[in-house]
């Protein structure tokens, strides 16, 4: 609704440059900024400028907290599935993000009872994408996916080392 509002004030003031064909574009512009110096603040806060400032948000790996898993796989497959890409994301970044986790997941699922293959293969990609330029958005995405990968298989491992643990102290007191 808020954008179309928007959109409204933006087509206003495209008619009155149309209309006003023997003014300068310095008189224009100064017009403008005298009828609605909120309205083209607000307008400049809120577009995307083409020198990069877009804003996306990293997903981080939530914490599992009251759910116990029986496999070290199970921890990570709940970590790929419960990603938070929040409402505003750019599509092009959270689409690279879902192919690296997507990537990993099925390598993952190939020996889901030994996620050091899944580690590894992870690494090597990670080194290699560390060399290369990260400037397309999709691309980005694709790389924060890997590192979210690689934190996801590290908290598994952590979950389950936890657990085994808390069994131990159980069974030796």
């Amino acid at each position: 609704m808020m954008e179309n509002k928007k959109f409204d004030e933006i087509d206003k003031m495209f008619e009155n440059l149309q209309k006003a064909n023997d003014e300068t574009v310095d008189s224009l512009k100064d017009k403008l900024r005298k009828e609605r110096p909120s309205d083209l603040a607000s307008l400049k806060r809120n577009s995307y400028d083409m020198k990069g400032s877009i804003r996306i948000k990293r997903p981080v790996v939530p914490r599992v907290l009251d759910v116990s898993f029986e496999t070290r796989f199970d921890y990570f497959l709940y970590l790929i599935q419960n990603v938070n890409y929040g409402t505003s994301n750019v599509p092009a970044y959270v689409k690279g993000h879902m192919a690296a986790l997507e990537k990993y997941l099925n390598e993952a699922k190939l020996n889901p009872n030994n996620l050091y293959y899944t580690e590894a293969a992870l690494s090597d990609e990670i080194n290699m994408m560390l060399k290369e330029s990260k400037t397309d958005i999709k691309t980005k995405g694709y790389f924060d996916g890997l590192n979210y990968v690689h934190k996801a298989l590290r908290r598994s491992k952590e979950e389950m080392a936890q657990k085994i643990n808390t069994i131990l102290k159980k069974e030796l007191s």
